[in-house]
């Protein structure tokens, strides 16, 4: 009889270089929940390929009344912009928001951001405030993102109660990501590559340094 037991370890403490498909799973999706609180505001982080559904998660979350205010942030420079638009993301998730019905009262763009952490600072530096008066911030971002995300916040405003909401994609998600090959925008190289960067951006100081259940001992 054989089982298995976990220890908690701090992502900057795991060795970069021994993933397997478990530890990926770990690192990126362990942890990720939605509260069901509400929030004034909705942070909706900006993905040129997959404006639809996080859109349309942050509308869902709107007309449910957990929200008040959408956030649109994202600029044209980002790694998702293949084409060269010249349209930034917030404005094109707003232009989505609209057509869904969302009144443009109730939406603000922050276009200048084009990576996560850019998202953040150029939030807060408009918005912060208001965020950290109300003591809380719904996130929207595929599910993959979600936990830089949260760490980025929680480093940058550790007192804020952050609520997590995924925005599904079908194939990027916690529960299809490994069934892809590693080629470019697969599920398994986005997950792969945030597990990642989660790892290099907590040794670096940059995220709050989370722990992860990925120290693994087996027992025979």
């Amino acid at each position: 009889m054989s089982n298995e037991r976990y220890n908690m370890v701090k992502l900057s403490e795991v060795n970069i270089s021994e993933f397997d498909d478990s530890d990926i799973d770990k690192i990126v999706y362990d942890g990720i929940y939605d509260d069901n609180k509400k929030a004034k505001y909705a942070l909706v982080f900006g993905n040129s390929m997959l404006i639809k559904e996080r859109v349309s998660t942050a509308v869902r979350l709107y007309n449910e009344k957990r929200v008040q205010k959408l956030i649109f942030s994202g600029g044209v420079g980002g790694v998702s912009n293949q084409n060269g638009d010249l349209k930034s993301e917030a404005e094109k998730m707003k232009d989505l928001a609209l057509s869904l019905g969302v009144k443009e009262k109730d939406i603000y763009t922050e276009d200048k951001s084009n990576n996560s952490f850019e998202n953040v600072d150029n939030v807060i530096c408009k918005f912060g405030d208001d965020i950290i008066k109300n003591s809380n911030i719904i996130i929207v971002t595929s599910e993959f993102h979600l936990k830089r995300c949260y760490a980025i916040i929680k480093k940058k405003m550790p007192n804020i109660n952050v609520s997590l909401v995924a925005a599904k994609d079908g194939f990027s998600d916690r529960d299809n990501w490994y069934l892809s090959d590693n080629s470019w925008n697969s599920g398994r190289s986005l997950a792969t590559y945030e597990a990642g960067l989660l790892v290099k951006y907590a040794k670096e100081g940059k995220i709050k340094d989370l722990e992860v259940n990925i120290d693994k001992i087996k027992k025979i």
